[in-house]
């Protein structure tokens, strides 16, 4: 018998069944031309290879190409591609635009930059400037757009890669309810990162399908690298687990391998089932995410494992906004378990799965019945109605005016603006008896949350200590930017812990460099080297204490030792020029900046440095360059703006001087240093006149 999900039963009539889609019958059977293949084939031969079906080895082990699913579930893959996750991450193709390319740039007035997307055929082309003082462009970038990010139900982002792999967010994004571009959340602001705005692995674990990268790179500390082909969006595997096995047993038609080689979420636990979305939909707070347990890959979760083992869940306390009123683009189960529906449900009745079919999308004309009906599966019709609701109850002041008797959603699970992604309108899942009216779709404008204290969510399972749950919010703290306090807290508990991993290590050492404590951070770091001498982010932070004492020779030990061990990372190849530089070995700090901007060209002050020592080196032109590929990257950039408008000067260019450091003084981080040249420049200037 198929489950109800394959004869087209409500959802409702089967919120614990749904998927159990996989009947090992229907397997076998459209197995069978696969089998004939093989008919040949030695027994003792794996079946993956003569079919050519990649395996992935390393952090995630054991995935194949998510199209290998087609092979047997034809029906649950096409539906799925139409599904927001299928189409979370891809390249530029034609197909998939959705934009407007046209028309005028996007002008941004907080940081004062005009931004354009343009399409050539199946390339999208990226451009930010800004206006001199005489409205002619300066700080031209450009850059080539190598993956979307977002399905472009509600919008969508844009990434591009760079030799190293490194993925850096593009601040303009394409507003699919607004038909329009606006900035990327997090760069509504007049100081924002640009193009240095670097793509996390954890960032990954949720919009992506797991990449093939070497077993230890996804561990805390690591680069944030990836290969430069990738899967294209969040595919079967990651609800279902590692595919090889399953794929090996039904080609192989091991009856018995077949049903336990994959994962079906319908047949867990309510809460592991829950966990499976929880990892990326239950994000009490995007300015303070959670930590993976210490000593955890980023990309080691398998479904069916509790998701405490994998992460911690941390909620905040808002000075400016009670928990009630909190509301992000990433608080779907979040918001649903502060509903009185879930508090008084018994446990495992009101899951996700109750409304929403990963492998379908509803069709508009069916969503109305289709959520009504899994309210009904608990609710009595009668005892809600909007005669009933309306009694006493202003429906023009609440905007009800058009929402409909029988639309319990619309009524109950309003729409709002969400407070992190201020150009988005979600649905709410925090289920209410008085709906919200139209103030929950006002305009807002992107804001800081002002955090005042934050706790664990659940409690760890089995902590090692008991200060292990402190040590875990501190390190939070420390990763979202840090506080006096976490540093404090750190210092203290984390040298009296016996800990498996060098993660929480590596929080101290960025909290003591945080408080330039340097000697106190290369004592951190070298207990992390003492256990795992391997770590190449503890040698890169070790460096950093030891040049800032004084100690230039032992810091290039430890760079070198950290190019050795992680190979040609960027920032590693920048502070390696950096200290050659101190130590006069010019043409060697070059090649070592040269190299870190080949990997990352968006590294501004490996350019503003690179331009410094080709000037040592009498590479005017050159060193020109430089600093104007620094302010291309960084408009803001005040030192690359002081050395252009220097150089500029000293080759009789003064009228070209003035333009960049005019611009730099009512553009950039006002440093004196900018000031004082212009000023002086100005005066001289009227000298000479």
């Amino acid at each position: 018998m198929l489950s109800p999900i394959l004869t087209g039963a409500p959802l409702h009539d089967a919120s614990r069944k749904f998927l159990l889609s996989c009947q090992t019958t229907r397997w076998i059977s459209l197995l069978s031309l696969a089998l004939l293949a093989l008919a040949c084939a030695s027994p003792q031969e794996d079946p993956l290879p003569r079919m050519g079906i990649p395996v992935t080895e390393g952090a995630a082990a054991g995935y194949v190409p998510d199209p290998t699913c087609a092979r047997c579930h034809a029906d649950l893959y096409r539906s799925y591609q139409e599904v927001g996750m299928a189409r979370s991450f891809y390249r530029p193709r034609a197909d998939r635009m959705i934009e407007d390319f046209g028309g005028e740039p996007f002008y941004h007035p907080a940081s004062d930059r005009y931004y354009r997307m343009s399409r050539e055929g199946e390339t999208v082309l990226f451009e930010r400037y800004q206006l001199d003082s005489q409205g002619q462009p300066i700080h031209r970038f450009q850059a080539k757009v190598d993956w979307i990010l977002g399905s472009g139900h509600t919008s969508r982002s844009y990434l591009v890669q760079n030799p190293r792999g490194e993925l850096f967010v593009l601040p303009i994004a394409w507003y699919s309810q607004s038909q329009s571009w606006g900035m990327s959340p997090g760069f509504d602001r007049p100081n924002h990162l640009g193009v240095e705005r670097q793509l996390k692995q954890e960032c990954m674990f949720c919009h992506n399908a797991y990449p093939e990268v070497a077993t230890g790179s996804d561990l805390y500390g690591s680069a944030d690298e990836f290969p430069l082909e990738l899967p294209e969006g969040i595919g079967c595997q990651r609800c279902h687990g590692p595919g090889a096995e399953h794929v090996r047993a039904a080609l192989l038609n091991e009856k018995a391998a077949i049903g336990s080689s994959i994962v079906n979420p319908g047949q867990l636990s309510p809460q592991l089932e829950a966990d499976i979305c929880y990892g990326c939909h239950f994000q009490p707070s995007v300015t303070l995410p959670g930590v993976r347990r210490f000593g955890r890959g980023v990309y080691s979760f398998r479904p069916g494992e509790p998701l405490d083992d994998y992460l911690t869940l941390l909620d905040v306390v808002d000075r400016d906004k009670p928990k009630e009123e909190r509301f992000e683009i990433n608080h779907h189960p979040y918001r649903l378990e502060q509903s009185t529906c879930f508090l008084e449900s018994k446990p495992g009745a009101l899951t996700c799965t109750l409304c929403h079919d990963p492998h379908r999308k509803v069709p508009p004309e069916r969503r109305k019945a289709h959520y009504r009906d899994a309210c009904l599966s608990c609710h009595n019709v009668q005892s809600c109605s909007l005669d009933e609701m309306a009694d006493g109850l202003d429906l023009q002041a609440k905007g009800l005016e058009k929402v409909a008797a029988d639309d319990c959603a619309a009524c109950h699970m309003s729409r709002r603006r969400t407070q992190d992604v201020v150009q988005v309108v979600m649905t709410d899942h925090r289920i209410q008896r008085i709906p919200g009216g139209p103030e929950l779709l006002a305009p807002l404008e992107e804001t800081t949350p002002i955090l005042v204290n934050l706790e664990m969510l659940r409690p760890l399972p089995e902590p090692s200590s008991p200060r292990l749950e402190e040590i875990y919010l501190a390190s939070a703290v420390m990763r979202a930017g840090g506080s006096q306090d976490a540093a404090r807290f750190l210092a203290q508990a984390v040298p009296q812990e016996q800990l498996t991993s060098p993660a929480a290590v590596l929080d101290l050492v960025k909290a003591e460099l945080g408080q330039r404590r340097f000697q106190e951070a290369e004592d951190a770091a070298d207990k992390i080297l003492e256990v795992w001498p391997k770590t190449a982010q503890a040698l890169d932070w070790r460096a950093v204490a030891r040049l800032q004492q004084g100690k230039p020779e032992e810091a290039l030990a430890d760079l070198d030792a950290a190019l050795a061990v992680a190979g040609e990372r960027p920032e590693t190849l920048f502070n390696r020029g950096l200290v050659l530089l101190s130590l006069g070995r010019t043409e060697e700090a070059m090649a070592s900046l040269r190299r870190s901007v080949d990997l990352r060209p968006t590294l501004p002050k490996a350019w503003t440095y690179l331009g410094r020592a080709l000037l040592r080196t009498g590479e005017v032109a050159e060193a020109e360059e430089a600093f104007r590929q620094a302010l291309r990257i960084d408009p803001s950039h005040p030192s690359a703006a002081v050395e252009l408008g220097r150089l500029l000067d000293q080759q009789g260019r003064r009228e070209e001087a003035l333009v960049i450091l005019e611009h730099g003084a009512r553009h950039g981080d006002r440093t004196v240093e900018v000031v004082d040249l212009l000023e002086r420049m100005k005066r001289s200037e009227k000298k000479d006149s």
